[in-house]
């Protein structure tokens, strides 16, 4: 698609601008550096594939209508925006926040009683929920055929990420992840289920080591599970039939060819969902105005209890037609199309811009004092989801943190009941023990 190189090359130097813009700044966890990833992985790399010569979305299917070239060059300059938007808001909000980082900061500390009686219930209920669905020893009923019964089989993994972040990573807690962890991997889908969690894991350990971004070890472990996620599914399915053989054999493939990458390229051309998305919404010919995150509202009944409640993604059935059934295939339109579903241009921009600032001052707060206090951890439990945010919508980070990790939800409610944290006030930002927990003493070091 030789007409998208304009559109590339200024992506390019958008793309670097912004991150040499923000590098002194940015940190593993930063929103910012999680926007970067998503926007090079789901926008220019996918870019420089179509120019290479790859065949566009719907391409091979004569029943539906291809991506076209003009609409994979208006895709990129609204993310060109939308890049810049987010980039810029984080900038202005690095700024307020160095405005003030002469003054003290009230934080609440993590209640260690209130840690321990939600993984004294968490735990075991939530393995026992777990392998017992997976052994299919539940009976269907009206709790069973909830979503609520369904997540408590990830309540176990919300429980020991609270315990890890209080006590570190104990043995004893690391064992109970890593089997857990396993299965999850081995289960035949929700890769999320794996994913999510290591890059909580992986935001705590380097806060406490005070690092800003992962070394040799952690950087090589992750190489490891990208080579290995796309044939993840069918790793898993082997695994589920019983075919170990097949399952080794996939993941040596994993580290030989690159089949696997190209056939999960193929599974998540987010750009080509995201271009297509744009003129169906036109075609569509409605404006939201914001009306489709109204459905987080009607997110807690449960669908068995109210069959016909909205959706999160009833837009996307919507706008869907004979010539492009996302409604069917399960596409996604990445929180920028669905920024211009209910604002159309202004939203392309609007909504980077406040997700820019509000999530890069909620990281400055949180990350800039010691490290056991509830706000940090709360929002170490967010940061894992931004992917999922920009990916699919802006409601996901709910359903990505609140919903899969009810231990979470429980901690933040019970923290915010009177009596049951004490809130400290710590060393401004710009005090050099600033990281230090003066509540607790003085410090070691």
């Amino acid at each position: 698609m030789p007409t998208l190189l304009p559109y590339l090359l200024l992506d390019l130097v958008v793309l670097f601008g912004a991150t040499a813009f923000m590098l002194r700044r940015l940190a593993f966890w930063h929103p910012v550096t999680t926007y970067l990833v998503f926007h090079g992985y789901s926008f220019t790399w996918r870019a420089w594939q179509l120019y290479d010569g790859a065949s566009p979305m719907y391409a091979e299917n004569l029943a539906f209508d291809v991506i076209r070239a003009e609409e994979f060059q208006r895709a990129m300059f609204f993310a060109d925006l939308a890049l810049v938007a987010f980039v810029v808001a984080a900038h202005l909000a690095h700024r307020r926040f160095e405005s003030r980082a002469q003054e003290p900061v009230k934080r609440r500390l993590i209640n260690r009683a209130v840690v321990y009686a939600i993984a004294a219930v968490c735990l075991p209920l939530g393995f026992y929920v777990f392998l017992t669905s997976k052994a299919g020893g539940f009976s269907e009923n009206v709790l069973t055929e909830t979503n609520y019964f369904q997540v408590m089989a990830m309540w176990p993994i919300g429980a020991l990420g609270l315990l890890i972040y209080l006590q570190g990573f104990r043995w004893y807690l690391l064992l109970p992840t890593g089997v857990y962890l396993a299965l999850v991997s081995v289960q035949g889908y929700h890769r999320f289920m794996l994913v999510l969690p290591l890059i909580f894991f992986a935001a705590y350990y380097l806060q406490s080591r005070r690092q800003r971004w992962p070394g040799f070890l952690l950087f090589g472990g992750a190489i490891l599970l990208f080579l290995v996620l796309p044939r993840l599914k069918f790793i898993g399915q082997a695994v589920q039939t019983g075919d170990f053989g097949e399952a080794v054999q996939l993941v040596g493939d994993s580290f030989r060819s690159t089949r696997g990458l190209e056939q999960g390229s193929t599974n998540e051309q987010f750009l080509d969902q995201y271009a297509g998305a744009l003129s169906m919404v036109d075609e569509y010919g409605k404006v939201y105005f914001g009306s489709t995150y109204l459905a987080i509202i009607t997110l807690p009944i449960p669908r068995s209890l109210w069959p016909g409640k909205p959706g999160l993604g009833d837009h996307t059935i919507e706008i869907s037609n004979a010539r492009r059934q996302y409604d069917r295939e399960g596409r996604i339109i990445t929180y920028l199309g669905e920024s211009y579903l209910n604002f159309r241009q202004t939203g392309v921009v609007a909504i980077p811009f406040l997700l820019g600032y509000l999530l890069t001052a909620w990281c400055l707060r949180a990350t800039s004092g010691p490290l056991l206090r509830f706000d940090c951890y709360l929002y170490t439990v967010f940061s894992m989801a931004y992917i999922q945010l920009f990916r699919d919508g802006l409601l996901s980070i709910f359903v990505f943190t609140v919903v899969h990790n009810m231990p979470m939800l429980f901690a933040w409610i019970l923290h915010h009941l009177p009596g049951f944290a004490t809130r400290v006030v710590d060393a401004p930002p710009a005090h050099p023990l600033a990281h230090e927990d003066l509540a607790a003493g003085p410090p070691t070091r």
